[in-house]
């Protein structure tokens, strides 16, 4: 009969931190009794991709197991198990002190299992939200333990990519890194499943908000937030899964307020994890330093290691395996038919091709490459001790299949009217895929101009002080004129709220500005100096081929998700395409009906069934797209700018009301396929 209290060894180590244990959880029924050669005394924790066990091995050894077990719908996948076995041997690689110890697993006929060392002890989370914020001493501690154990990660070639407190155990003989589920592997490949989350926004680090690539100066970065959480019970850039947190972690400093309390505790450590915050990865200590530091003050602390306040650029530690990086050179223009095709514009990360026969460049990112992923999508979220937080690889900024397609809007013509509303002219023809190169562009339709003339010009005197939050007034009412003309929804009230604030931050993303909110020289510059009003309006509708013919069907985004439904004329199957000021070939795509736009889930980034949908518009690039030539199924391909990936109208689910639309690698197939009507 299995245990049902806790060992002497699990009471004293909570007992250690000041805590009781949690109560067993019994095995349910439904619950398999062995896995592999572990019998499965209790529940620890579950999860999407499986429910994980404490496990004793019955073959004579003494100690106890994590052992997570599969749900059947992914296990009885080939696919999911001939990756599972590839990438449970390149975790195995990871040694360490501070790191649990992949103990064995399997793919059993029934099951499909992974083991990794049990340590008793609670969660650094567990112990904050118990206990209250850790001390000067215990910090630095925990940062020797947890960069010691990133060290561990990068030198096996991986990235440990999903760092907070919650992965963090604080154990008896120190802090132990939990949860590699989404390590990166050396092949490009992470450890994840289509669906799931990449990370916990936060503690991302900027590069993993924001679709790029990432190193082991991204589990430097998440060590800063996971430590600055340690000392004072707040993470530095906020808490909760939302917009303004990535938009935080991506853009903007930690906050003040929670560094200074930092600082009230230790100066030095909040002066070093002000170092390991830099948004520029380059600048971050490498995790040696992070290591050397912390031993360096409990061995010293009365001379402690100075801490770097700019570290010189320099090169990082290359992954395992890495192969020479094709040299760059300028896309080419692809052979119709050829668009999206991953045999043919496979693209190095500095945006050149290939070539036939090219090598792609296998740095070990935490985003993994469309190329990689067009084989299949799913993995397995393998070492995680609690609960399941398995996620999906992020992507690496190509553009796979829109590299070498013709820019399929021309350039807009510019208005003299500095506040029009945006309209597209009744009959404006939809630009088409070019058959020739040589072919005449189609004209881009201009902006209205019947506004009141009265309407102010911003950039005048008379509205300096005006346009500043809480303020109202015509000014302000020009202003929101104006960033609805670039796509940015705001109700033209004359009042400089929340909504008006939040739309000049999206435009200065956009425009690549300084991102503080203020409508300054420059900002004002740019809104009336880019190019205003909607490319392109209308329904999108993709093709679908079944036993009754064929039919168009439109993409809605009806009830806050997008899908493909009959096509009814509705405010939500209306879409308007928009430039990004100052980049030409890349445009948002709002929905006319929520004002809200196409967004390609940065989380799911850079795997195949990537989740899309709808966002308040915050002028990140997962919600930048590039248009491509769809070829024989005409119409054009909308790719996603992070990772490459295109805008998918799932196959499985052809016929039905409500089709998932999805990103996949682009196939050059009619799925992808999308037309203006």
């Amino acid at each position: 009969m299995p245990p049902q209290h806790r060992s002497r060894t699990v009471a004293m180590a909570y007992a250690a931190a000041g805590m009781e244990p949690p109560p067993v959880v019994p095995l349910r029924r439904s619950d398999p009794r062995q896995a592999g050669p572990y019998l499965l005394e209790s529940l620890l924790g579950s999860g999407g991709m499986g429910r994980v066990y404490l496990g004793r091995d019955t073959t004579g050894g003494t100690g106890l197991a994590a052992v997570k077990v599969i749900r059947p719908e992914y296990a009885e996948d080939p696919q999911f198990r001939k990756r599972f076995e590839r990438e449970v041997g390149a975790l195995d690689r990871i040694q360490g002190a501070h790191i649990v110890r992949l103990l064995g697993s399997g793919c059993d006929e029934d099951l499909v299992w992974v083991a990794t060392e049990y340590v008793p002890g609670p969660t650094l989370a567990e112990v904050v939200a118990a206990r209250g914020p850790i001390g000067p001493e215990a910090a630095w501690r925990l940062l020797a333990d947890v960069g010691r154990a990133i060290e561990a990660i990068w030198q096996a070639g991986l990235v440990h990519r999903d760092l907070k407190p919650s992965n963090v155990i604080l154990g008896a003989d120190g802090a132990r890194v939990i949860d590699f589920g989404v390590v990166q592997a050396p092949d490009g490949t992470a450890i994840t499943v289509t669906g799931q989350n990449v990370g916990t926004p936060a503690y991302m680090s900027p590069e993993q908000a924001r679709g790029r690539e990432v190193t082991a100066a991204s589990d430097v970065f998440s060590l800063a937030s996971t430590l600055t959480y340690a000392v004072t019970g707040q993470a530095p850039f906020g808490e909760g899964t939302g917009v303004d947190v990535l938009f935080g972690v991506a853009f903007e400093p930690p906050r003040d307020e929670v560094l200074d309390v930092v600082g009230t505790v230790d100066a030095e450590l909040a002066a070093f994890i002000r170092t390991c915050l830099d948004k520029d990865p380059e600048r971050r200590p490498l995790p040696e330093t992070v290591f050397r530091t912390a031993i360096g003050h409990q061995l010293s602390p009365s001379s402690p290691a100075p801490v770097p306040a700019a570290p010189p650029r320099k090169k990082r530690p290359k992954p395992l395996r890495q192969a020479a990086p094709p040299p760059a050179v300028t896309p080419a223009p692809a052979p119709p038919g050829e668009h999206g095709n991953p045999k043919n514009s496979r693209t190095s990360r500095k945006g050149g091709t290939g070539g036939k026969g090219g090598t792609r460049k296998l740095t070990l990112v935490a985003v993994a490459t469309a190329a990689a992923l067009a084989a299949g999508g799913i993995t397995a979220a393998l070492l995680s001790q609690g609960g399941d937080r398995t996620t999906a690889a992020t992507g690496t900024g190509t553009d796979i299949g829109a590299s070498a397609a013709p820019d399929l809007i021309p350039a807009p013509a510019t208005t003299t009217d500095p506040t029009a509303t945006p309209t597209t002219p009744p009959g404006t023809a939809a630009p088409t895929p070019s058959g020739t190169r040589d072919q005449a562009p189609q004209q881009e339709p201009t902006q209205a101009s019947g506004q009141n003339p009265s309407t102010p010009d911003i950039r005048s005197a008379a509205c300096a002080a005006e346009l500043a939050p809480g303020a109202a007034g015509d000014c302000v009412k020009a202003l929101q004129l104006l960033l609805g003309g670039h796509g940015l929804y705001v109700t033209v009230d004359g009042r400089f709220g929340q909504e008006t604030l939040a739309a000049v931050r999206a435009f200065q993303t956009e425009a690549r500005t300084s991102v503080d909110g203020r409508v300054g020289a420059q900002t004002k510059e740019l809104l009336y100096g880019t190019p205003r009003g909607a490319a392109r309006t209308g329904a999108l509708t993709v093709t679908e081929s079944t036993d009754g013919g064929s039919n168009a069907r439109c993409l809605d985004a009806r009830d806050g998700t997008v899908g493909v439904w009959t096509c009814q004329g509705t405010s939500t199957q209306s879409w308007a395409l928009y430039r990004v000021p100052g980049q030409d070939s890349r445009y948002i795509v709002v929905n006319q009906g929520s004002h809200r736009c196409l967004d390609a889930d940065a989380s799911t980034s850079g795997t195949n069934g990537q989740q899309v949908g709808t966002r308040v518009c915050t002028g990140l690039e997962a919600q930048y797209w590039r248009l491509g030539d769809a070829g024989q199924f005409g119409g054009q391909t909308f790719v996603s700018i992070p990772n490459g990936y295109c805008l998918d109208a799932e196959a499985a689910t052809t016929g039905q009301e409500g089709r998932t639309v999805q990103g996949w690698s682009c196939a050059a197939n009619g799925n992808q396929a999308w037309s203006w009507s």
